[in-house]
């Protein structure tokens, strides 16, 4: 064949050995002939050279040299020489790294393991998963995929992952962190490891830090409004809430508030749900005021409909509209707080589902006021009052009344849909296949709710005739089970019957946590994760609660109790309600630390939970009527104590 063509095949044939997917263990495999920086940046100018077979001989080098060469060759990426801009590119895009190391825990590395070939969208969530370990080799990984990753976007949710998670670490701490951000990162010239030298900063001079960070949100922000493919609005959030955080804790709320404005200028490419999230996050951070100047920036884009009193989506989402109106309510604007509350209750009139939704997320922020007024608005729009979408509000705003403190309230709420209920099947019928087995539960609460009334005022004889009437409706429901027990103590005869029944119930949960606990450790034993269990494991973690608040809250086993509520905790992490119970499964063994520790966090949880809110303080008091040190924490008040009324009666 001709020379040139033969020239051809061979210049192909060298491309494709030279040129194949480089690895991490052959930079590793040839780690004795360390390259000097130096070397490496003379054989990147020569990726420009005229000369194309000096061009392919430093491609050909630099691809031997494999990983020693990644951050040198990611600066050249945007090398004014498109040349080599282009031939750094491709080399730091054929690399394939072992993210998996030895010195890592199985944990870490099953997130770790085949992470290269995974999409955008996995990748970005076994970040996530990596950051809610707070493991020392969970920051060494965040590190490394901020160092290495290829996405840009990518590397610096990493190194945000990894400042978010370990802020606020012990003195103890700070060495071993400062070490691993020195070792993983190196001298890396990208965004996201030098945000992790900003958080190293951090650990011991947060005010020069705070400096630093400024500069890098204000960079953050003019690249999202320019180049968005090089950022993410999740990376500009995250590093506002950064900043926001790291000011507050340093006293400076004014500087605080500044920092949150920034966002309102990109906030217009905001989906709804993804400025709710931020609307709750500013209000989550005292600023009220950016919520009114954020709804006014995007009223003016759009106007108000006919009787809104704002237009944009802060005029047609409901619970955008309540947020509005939380933020003039917390800074004493009463009427303009309650003209836009009004507002949100007029709003999708004939969606029952958006008004019951809407009323569980107001209980979750406290603003009970207005979540009555929702649950009324669902419960009202019903003549027959056993219909189901009827039942399922009046049932939440009974829960919600006893959770107050006022199970009278939440009887009275209940009694039309008892009645009701027991003329239509009658007084004593049990479950059978004419009424649904959240119907019999239902009705157990309902006369729950009547008896501790009853316990309230004193009259126990009708405390105990509404508890007989509550375990024949739901024989294994927990609460009415606890609250037999407790109005027996004086009564032989009562307290017989009542362990009799408790007794039954935990003979039922027992086997079934002790063989999902067996199971469970076969599945960590393999490595198979809390995933593998699916629905399963939501339900047995329900099991095992349910069992553990029983037995902690009568008597029996304490020690397994912690187990089982242990156990639902690793299934569902941080719920709220789970770490109630296991705060109440040490109380009821006296170790008043362990309580207050785990009640604090359902606190931090569930803030507005009344009986949680009272048992921390019940546990705190216990503590320190024992000389038991622990870290106490400041509970948020209901926006509703900013009512005058409350004011006034202090009820909310």
């Amino acid at each position: 064949m001709p020379w040139n063509v033969r020239l051809g095949f061979l210049v192909a044939a060298v491309c494709v050995v030279t040129l194949a997917p480089w690895s991490e263990s052959t930079a590793y495999a040839q780690s004795a002939a360390a390259t000097a920086p130096e070397k490496v940046q003379a054989l990147i100018t020569q990726l420009g050279d005229r000369n194309f077979t000096v061009r392919e001989r430093a491609q050909s080098d630099l691809a031997r040299m494999g990983i020693t060469a990644f951050d040198q060759l990611f600066g050249a990426m945007r090398d004014p020489d498109l040349e080599i801009a282009r031939r750094a590119q491709y080399l730091i895009r054929s690399v394939e790294i072992e993210w998996t190391r030895p010195e890592f825990s199985d944990e870490v590395n099953a997130y770790l393991n085949r992470y290269g070939n995974l999409n955008v969208d996995n990748r970005r969530s076994r970040i996530g998963e990596l950051s809610r370990l707070h493991t020392m080799d969970a920051l060494s990984a965040l590190c490394r995929i901020a160092r290495y990753d290829v996405s840009e976007v990518l590397s610096k949710e990493a190194a945000l992952a990894a400042s978010i998670q370990f802020q606020g670490v012990s003195e103890d701490e700070k060495p071993q962190i400062i070490e691993i951000i020195n070792t993983r990162i190196g001298d890396s010239p990208r965004v996201g490891p030098s945000w992790l030298k900003i958080f190293r900063t951090s650990l011991n001079n947060p005010g020069e830090a705070i400096a630093q960070w400024e500069d890098q949100i204000t960079n953050e922000i003019d690249l999202f409004t320019t180049r968005p493919g090089l950022t993410s609005q999740q990376v500009v959030l995250d590093l506002v809430r950064w900043e926001v955080d790291q000011l507050r804790q340093q006293g400076k709320q004014e500087e605080a508030l500044a920092a949150m404005e920034d966002v309102i200028r990109i906030s217009d490419k905001f989906s709804e749900n993804e400025l709710l999230d931020l609307t709750t996050w500013v209000l989550d951070r005292k600023g009220p005021s950016v919520v009114g100047q954020l709804a006014e920036y995007h009223a003016k884009k759009s106007p108000a409909l006919d009787g809104m009193p704002i237009g944009g989506p802060f005029g047609e989402n409901p619970s955008l509209l309540y947020l509005l109106a939380e933020s003039e309510l917390v800074q004493d604007n009463i009427e303009k707080a309650e003209q836009y509350a009004k507002a949100a209750l007029g709003l999708e009139p004939d969606s029952y589902d958006s008004h019951y939704q809407t009323a569980v997320a107001l209980s979750d922020r406290g603003t009970f006021r207005w979540t009555r007024n929702e649950y009324r608005y669902v419960i009202d729009s019903f003549k027959d009052v056993t219909d189901r979408e009827s039942m399922l509000a009046r049932m939440q705003l009974g829960e919600l009344e006893n959770d107050l403190g006022y199970p009278d309230k939440a009887a009275e709420v209940m009694w039309p849909w008892v009645e009701a209920i027991e003329k239509k099947f009658g007084p004593n019928n049990p479950l059978n296949s004419d009424r649904d087995e959240a119907i019999s539960r239902f009705l157990a609460r309902s006369y729950l709710f009547r008896a501790m009334a009853a316990e309230k005022r004193g009259d126990l004889a009708a405390a105990k005739k509404d508890l007989d009437k509550a375990v024949k409706y739901y024989e294994d429901e927990a609460d009415v089970l606890i609250a037999t027990y407790r109005v027996g103590q004086q009564d032989d005869i009562w307290k017989a019957k009542a362990k009799e029944h408790i007794d039954h119930t935990v003979d039922f949960y027992k086997p079934f946590v002790e063989k999902f606990q067996k199971q469970y450790e076969i599945f960590k034993q393999n490595s198979r994760g809390d995933d593998f269990m699916g629905a399963q494991g939501s339900q047995m973690a329900n099991y095992c609660n349910q069992y553990a608040w029983l037995v902690c809250n009568t008597y029996g086993d304490f020690d397994h109790a912690i187990e089982a509520s242990e156990l639902s905790l690793e299934m569902v992490p941080g719920n709220g309600a789970y770490l109630d119970t296991l705060a109440h499964c040490h109380a009821a063994k006296k170790d008043w630390a362990a309580a207050v520790k785990y009640q604090r966090m359902a606190a931090m949880q569930i803030p507005h939970s009344g009986m949680i809110r009272k048992k921390y303080q019940e546990f705190a008091k216990k503590c320190e009527e024992n000389n038991i040190e622990f870290e106490p924490i400041e509970l948020p008040d209901s926006p509703d104590t900013h009512f005058p009324e409350y004011k006034q009666e202090g009820k909310l």
